[in-house]
């Protein structure tokens, strides 16, 4: 046994973008995110570099930090994935973000469950996974996808 210290959690999630105001609406629009302007980050001088987003389903916040060199660093990587019930909710996502116009990845049978990949206006991967297995063997998995 160990002596480690115990953490209480994630207290926040950050994702870097080069444009606040694209982004809070690509956020907004897309996952119904809500700003809250109260826990919004400024600089002394009073330029905002970073808001905070209450995203519906997910248990902690989610803040978007300008900082476009992160961004542009990150595109193409996935560092956020959301959990969805199963198939049908993951159908459900894929006919919205199609309804908002958004890039998207075709459903991907991942490792245990079903996938779909958006990218942010920065390009950064947020991928939506189901919570339900579907069963398959390895054989099944889109190793290939260009959106692992």
């Amino acid at each position: 046994m160990t002596d480690r210290p115990l953490t209480q959690g994630l207290h926040h999630v950050k994702i870097p973008v080069s444009d606040l105001e694209r982004s809070i609406a690509w956020y907004s629009s897309v996952l119904g995110a809500r700003r809250l302007e109260e826990l919004d980050h400024r600089t002394r001088a009073g330029t905002l570099f970073a808001v905070i987003l209450d995203v519906p389903g997910v248990d902690v916040p989610v803040e978007l930090r300008h900082d476009p060199a992160a961004a542009a660093r990150l595109a193409g990587f996935d560092p956020l994935t959301f959990t969805v019930r199963d198939r049908a909710a993951l159908d459900d996502w894929g006919r919205h973000l199609s309804a908002q116009g958004v890039t998207r990845s075709p459903v991907i049978v991942a490792m245990v469950g079903h996938l779909l990949v958006v990218p942010d206006p920065d390009g950064i991967r947020l991928r939506f996974y189901t919570e339900e297995a579907h069963g398959l063997g390895p054989e099944h998995v889109d190793f290939d996808s260009p959106w692992l």
